[in-house]
């Protein structure tokens, strides 16, 4: 289970069980790429393990499955830490319905990275799936762990294990900062039962369900949290850690004790923090290297968050988001950890031993303190940065957006920030590239066309007074004066010829299975018959009767969009006379259908 070689791809953990179907996920994290979340529901509905490019090169393939998916995805993210794409695209339109930004209630990080995929078999009956890990929800590369379980909801009883899991779930809509819908907070509200009457297993080897711990959703507490309060020996694994956490563990245990960190994050700390720590160890060189067995490049750096305690003949291990630091044990993060106990003579549980001699002492070695990195001056203007981005993610800014001449459209920022003094703050709209960034006054004004309309703002903080990395985040904010249909109009900017426009429509009715196969098309079809020949339309009225029938919800983007083209002459390029009449013989079909 606790293998460093075990290798666990994110997809997998949303693919549904063998005759189940994905149903909705909530997933959190602190930090968020845009392009991350882009590729997701394509590598699950198309069951790819393609770069983000590959993906990209297909356009139409990436709209379907985000059209599919989009509903059933939905993101909650710390306010401050969604990264700047780094291409700009139009279509990260498409996620902004899916994410939602939230804020700690204590004044820290929101920093749960956990996934909660509800899943139905051919009955409709539920099977949900957590997957607790300590990777947010990014293209990182950092050696992490994860957990994920299934469990299927049973009867009205309450599991006191998965308690902490529908704390968690319930909290998401108090915690946003621009709301949720009311559909949003039924479900969450829904998935958070659901839950609550599952006991979740734990994997091979340990006893008993697994326990979540949620961290810094209630009052505040007023001593740090403990994961246990006794133990023989302990190993403490986290990228960052200071003196209260480590001084409340090495209080759980007598001696023998192994922490496991960055190299920078030991170096700062004060003088004897690690005193009473027996073993103190970072990631080797050798942890980066590329496998001889071409399975590609193996993680580069420590991100993993871990801990484990021996207590007579059993060891508990917590795994989850918390690192070692004042911030995650005293609740003023939002934090999950989940535990699991089992027999240390057992090889899956494995004591602390056996999971050092199993191949993680591999990728380690001991700690041997440098000098600090960072002077003093360089600390300082980080320290500064932060507060800065704090302070910007809680600022009233907002977008408004106007209609203009032609296709051009106003898209403004506006609200006060004033940043400290010795900090520069640039902005633009993520969909345009950083060569259009100025700096944030109010009001900040951009011309663009539709498409390229966004709730998504990007931001870079640098420090004037002294050197250090500048700060980078993209914001979602509130807007005004958005117009309908915009989501439309991106779809346009991408199907932008009748036979792309088929392939998407095909792909929506039938599954992306098939979409590969479909012929790409030149985009020179003018509305004749090439549809048939090319592109299997004498099946296409059979697949629009069989979606109306079975599943007519399906059929409704489709009207939208048919609507939304047909509206405008070169949109009646795109949706050709012959096209069109089939659809409209189905379509009133549906809505007789619809009023009986």
């Amino acid at each position: 289970m606790l293998a460093p070689d075990a290798r666990t791809v994110a997809v997998d953990l949303l693919r549904p069980p063998p005759e189940h179907t994905l149903d909705r996920v909530v997933l959190t994290t602190y930090s968020l790429d845009l392009e991350t979340l882009l590729a997701l529901p394509f590598a699950v509905l198309t069951h790819s393990d393609g770069g983000l490019e590959e993906m990209l090169a297909d356009p139409l393939t990436l709209l379907t499955a985000l059209r599919q998916s989009g509903e059933k995805v939905q993101v909650f993210v710390d306010e401050g830490a969604i990264a700047i794409p780094a291409g700009a695209r139009p279509v990260y339109a498409m996620l902004e319905a899916s994410v939602h930004p939230v804020r700690a209630p204590h004044g820290g990080a929101f920093h749960p990275k956990v996934w909660v995929a509800r899943f139905l078999d051919p009955a409709g009956a539920p099977v949900l799936r957590v997957a607790v890990l300590s990777r947010n929800l990014t293209f990182d590369r950092c050696w992490d762990i994860a957990l994920a379980t299934d469990g299927a909801p049973r009867g009205k009883q309450r599991s006191a294990a998965s308690r902490g899991l529908g704390e968690l779930l319930r909290s998401l809509p108090r915690v946003s900062t621009q709301g949720v819908s009311e559909q949003l907070t039924a479900d969450l509200l829904a998935l958070a039962d659901e839950a609550e009457r599952t006991n979740f297993a734990s994997p091979a080897g340990f006893d008993g369900a697994v326990h979540f711990h949620p961290l810094g959703l209630g009052p505040r507490r007023r001593k740090p949290w403990q994961p246990r309060d006794d133990g023989g020996r302990l190993l403490a694994i986290a990228p960052f850690a200071n003196k209260t956490a480590l001084d409340v563990l090495t209080a759980i245990t007598a001696a023998d004790r192994t922490l496991v960190s960055r190299q920078e994050t030991l170096d700062d700390l004060p003088n004897g923090a690690l005193d009473a720590w027996q073993s103190v160890l970072v990631l080797a060189d050798a942890a980066a290297e590329e496998p001889e067995d071409g399975t590609g490049p193996r993680p580069s750096g420590l991100h993993a968050k871990a801990i484990a305690i021996e207590h007579g003949w059993d060891v508990t291990w917590f795994v989850g988001s918390a690192n070692l630091t004042a911030a995650a044990f005293t609740g003023t993060n939002v934090e999950m950890m989940v535990s699991l106990t089992g027999k240390k003579s057992r090889r899956e549980a494995g004591g602390i031993d056996r999971f050092m001699e199993d191949g993680f002492m591999a990728i380690c070695k001991p700690y041997v303190p440098s000098k600090p990195l960072l002077d003093e001056l360089a600390k300082a203007a980080h320290a500064s940065l932060e507060v800065t981005r704090k302070a910007l993610a809680a600022a009233p800014l907002r977008v408004v957006c106007a209609a203009g001449s032609q296709d051009s459209w106003t898209w403004t920022v506006v609200g006060d920030f004033v940043p400290p003094p010795g900090i520069e703050v640039e902005t633009w709209p993520i969909t345009l590239g950083e060569d259009q960034a100025r700096q944030l006054v109010s009001p900040s004004i951009w011309i663009v066309p539709l498409p390229r309309l966004t709730a998504f703002v990007a931001f870079k903080l640098s420090c004037t007074v002294a050197g250090g990395d500048d700060v980078r985040i993209t914001l979602k904010l509130p807007t005004e004066g958005m117009p309908d249909g915009r989501v439309a109009h991106v779809l346009r900017s991408l199907i932008d010829s009748p036979e792309r426009f088929l392939r998407f429509l095909r792909a929506l009715l039938g599954g992306l299975e098939g979409l590969t196969e479909l012929p790409a098309g030149d985009g020179s079809g003018t509305g004749g018959s090439w549809w048939v020949e090319g592109l299997g339309g004498e099946t296409l009225l059979e697949d629009l009767v069989r979606a109306a029938s079975r599943d007519p919800s399906r059929l409704t983007p489709i009207r939208n969009l048919i609507a939304d083209l047909r509206a405008t002459e070169e949109g009646r390029l795109i949706v050709p006379d012959a096209l069109y009449e089939i659809w409209t013989v189905v379509d009133q079909a549906l809505t007789t259908q619809e009023a009986a």
